[in-house]
């Protein structure tokens, strides 16, 4: 079900009358909620609930045996009575044919079920260790098999193929469950979190499943921290006509970002990408200049339509980009672009592998690692792969150079200062957007195709220019608005008479001017 879409206007119109109808008492509340979620995410394929249930019964439960709080035996058996309920109710049209699946999540909960009941006999210090252990296994387990494991073993039969040795092909030929790299990371930094006694461990299975499967945020994020979020099932909600205007504002942006500018721009660079023999290199250069705000525009717009939603129903959902393409350096751009998952790629994996501690180079091999294994939590493609080892020397280089220190150490130079950052934003904007050619590229070869272009032409002329120009020209103009008044949410500060054209500009852009078609959004397949 897509933001964008009459279905999902249907579904939260339905969902949003129950939900002020329970507005009063918060359980039913966040019943509702919790149903309208299953719903959201079921409109993909129902057997998905079966891996967010089990994951979020899995945390649940370890969070109680982190804190030790309550019967965590009597609790682990009722919540994985609940997954197999729901996994029967769920099968139950296929059985015939899906049967087997039930097998396997009853043998699964057995097994969960052995490994509470054998820890909860440890002593402290090792129960809240292996606990954790558990609950990482578990949701690192389910990436790896429905994510990863397909790509592993076809790249293992690849290479023997290349080494003259005959491996027989296994592949599970599963599909991607939507939105998995997003949920088992925000209930995995809960679980650390517990462990590290940074939260108290919640007692409310309502709460937290309801955290996890909240719709706004579910199928791209931003991965929200149960710090911030799950404080917010725990109190009354209020639904305020200042909340109303502020939501429904930012999600009519986020959506002009992706039906308006993001759709239109895939139209150029699909084409280009497609079959890239057959144009110029200044036509691969649109391409890219394009891919590079489309994908900003797909995400970002993503993220605000579910900031706005969530506003609306009373929720505060944590800002996930800040103006990316100002960037000056790697650094900076990690800290405005997809800020949710940056963060916890810094506070759960660079930190957790000593961050920059024990010298430089170990700071740089951290800094390189933590990016190489971000690239491929996008996707099991080794251009993935390829991405993320490219954002990791950047940010060495960088770092090696001093160039941030260097930069900061200008303010306050007049003219001095504007040429070196606009020199230093500019290389920072190229860099940016021939990293987005490794994100974009299907292949390794993809890639060389690519590049292959310009060993024969050098031109920047192209006829796409304007199509992309005219496209971006409305976004470029809110953002300078934004980046004058600091202010990501640039409407209520200005004057009322720009106010009242930009609203209206925008709202005309989304009624008439969308593109036609309904594309997903592209970290749906991440």
């Amino acid at each position: 079900m897509l933001f964008h879409t009459y279905t999902f206007l249907l579904f939260f119109i339905i969902f949003i009358a129950f939900y002020l109808a329970t507005r009063n008492n918060l359980r039913w509340q966040n019943i509702v909620l919790l149903l309208a979620s299953y719903a959201f995410y079921a409109g993909w394929d129902e057997r998905f609930l079966i891996l967010i249930a089990g994951s979020t019964a899995c945390d649940y439960i370890v969070g109680l045996g982190i804190a030790r709080l309550g019967n965590v035996r009597r609790e682990a058996c009722k919540a994985a009575a609940g997954v197999l309920a729901l996994s029967a109710l769920v099968l139950l049209p296929t059985f015939a044919t899906s049967g087997h699946f039930l097998v396997l999540v009853a043998i699964g909960s057995a097994l969960f079920l052995a490994a509470v009941f054998y820890l909860e006999r440890r002593d402290t210090a090792l129960r809240r260790r292996h606990y954790l252990t558990l609950s990482v296994v578990l949701n690192l387990g389910l990436l790896g098999v429905f994510k990863y494991f397909d790509f592993f073993a076809r790249s293992l039969y690849d290479l023997g193929q290349s080494a003259g040795i005959t491996l027989d092909p296994f592949t599970l030929n599963v599909v991607l469950p939507v939105g998995i790299s997003f949920y088992t990371f925000q209930t995995m930094s809960y679980t650390i979190d517990v462990y590290r006694k940074r939260i108290p461990a919640t007692t409310s299975i309502l709460q937290f499943a309801t955290f996890v499967a909240f719709f706004p945020q579910l199928v791209a994020g931003p991965i929200e921290r149960a710090a911030h979020l799950l404080p917010q099932f725990a109190k009354r909600r209020e639904i305020t006509w200042r909340n109303i205007e502020s939501g429904a504002t930012l999600f009519i942006w986020g959506l002009f970002k992706k039906a308006v500018v993001a759709d239109h721009l895939a139209a150029v660079s699909d084409k280009v990408f497609a079959n890239p023999e057959a144009y110029s290199a200044g036509d691969i250069v649109v391409a890219l200049v394009a891919f590079t705000f489309q994908i900003y525009c797909d995400f970002s717009g993503y993220s605000d339509m579910a900031r706005g939603i969530g506003r609306i129903l009373g929720f505060d959902i944590m800002l996930n980009f800040n103006l990316p393409y100002v960037a000056r350096t790697p650094s900076e751009f990690w800290q405005r672009w997809h800020i949710s998952l940056s963060t916890w790629l810094r506070d759960y994996l660079y930190i957790a592998l000593g961050g920059n501690r024990g010298g430089a180079f170990k700071t740089y091999r951290n800094l390189a690692l933590t990016m190489l294994l971000g690239g491929l939590w996008h996707g099991a493609n080794w251009t993935f792969v390829l991405w993320g080892a490219y954002q990791g020397l950047l940010l060495v280089i960088y770092r090696m150079l001093r160039i941030d220190d260097h930069l900061d150490k200008l303010k306050g130079r007049g003219g001095t200062a504007v040429a070196c950052n606009l020199l230093a934003w500019a290389v920072m904007f190229v860099l940016i957007v021939f990293g987005w050619l490794l994100f974009r590229a299907t292949s390794v070869d993809h890639i060389v195709q690519m590049l292959s272009v310009f060993t024969t032409d050098m031109s920047l002329a192209s006829s796409l220019w304007l199509d992309v120009a005219r496209v971006l020209l409305p976004l470029l103009f809110v953002q300078a608005l934004q980046l004058l008044k600091n202010e990501l949410e640039v409407l209520p500060v200005l004057p009322i008479w720009l106010r009242y054209h930009v609203g209206v500009f925008v709202i005309w852009c989304v009624i008439f001017g969308a593109a036609r078609g309904t594309r997903e959004f592209i970290y749906f397949d991440f």
